[in-house]
């Protein structure tokens, strides 16, 4: 039985906007395939706009039926956003770390075991939040917690941050015209480094 690998998060994950083919999980799914045929089976569970909470409300259908696996967790760019007639984001940062300490827990206690992501570089959002700060200042927090549960609860993590800038990966190829999503590039960079993070982490043991 191949061991599945659970990509549960936002719009990166679902990357909704390219064909099937050109969205990372099924780039990862290919590159998984060439080096353990049959081994694994990436499921994209993302959806565009969610947050960890609205993550949080479909996790029973979205991944428990798949469990045990790997959970590979993206979240956080939707929890920092400050919609521009507020002041205090989405899901505020200790709550964030409410939801993935909760997802952490139920991967592991359903057999699996969980892998945060690091959110990526952004390019410059275009504009101010509705607390007058730039997209990037408001996901900086999230991203931090995301390495501070990490390490708090020994959980395996990717830091694309840090794999893009040893990797000399460029922003504007990676990006979309609004600097947050992803590209066509971007999808194929992401998909490398997750496989990266992953045989460098779980699949050291695993694969």
């Amino acid at each position: 039985m191949p061991i599945n690998i659970i990509c549960f998060g936002d719009s990166i994950t679902e990357a909704a906007e390219f064909p099937y083919e050109q969205r990372w999980p099924t780039l990862l799914q290919a590159q998984l395939d060439a080096l353990w045929p049959d081994g694994f089976m990436v499921l994209n569970r993302g959806v565009g706009g969610n947050t960890s909470a609205q993550g949080f409300d479909r996790f029973a259908l979205d991944v428990l039926p798949f469990l045990p696996g790997i959970l590979l967790l993206e979240f956080g760019l939707n929890d920092a956003n400050v919609r521009d007639w507020a002041r205090v984001p989405r899901v505020g940062v200790d709550e964030f770390r409410k939801n993935l300490r909760e997802f952490q827990r139920l991967a592991l206690h359903h057999g699996g075991q969980c892998v945060f992501v690091i959110n990526h570089l952004l390019g410059d959002v275009v504009g101010q939040q509705g607390n007058n700060a730039g997209f990037r200042d408001n996901l900086a927090p999230y991203n931090a917690a995301l390495r501070e549960l990490a390490v708090t609860l020994n959980t395996p993590y990717i830091d694309l941050p840090s794999l893009m800038i040893s990797q000399n990966i460029d922003t504007d190829a990676m990006l979309a015209a609004d600097q947050l999503h992803l590209s066509a590039e971007g999808n194929r960079h992401y998909a490398d480094m997750i496989l990266a993070g992953l045989r460098s982490t779980v699949l050291a043991v695993t694969g």
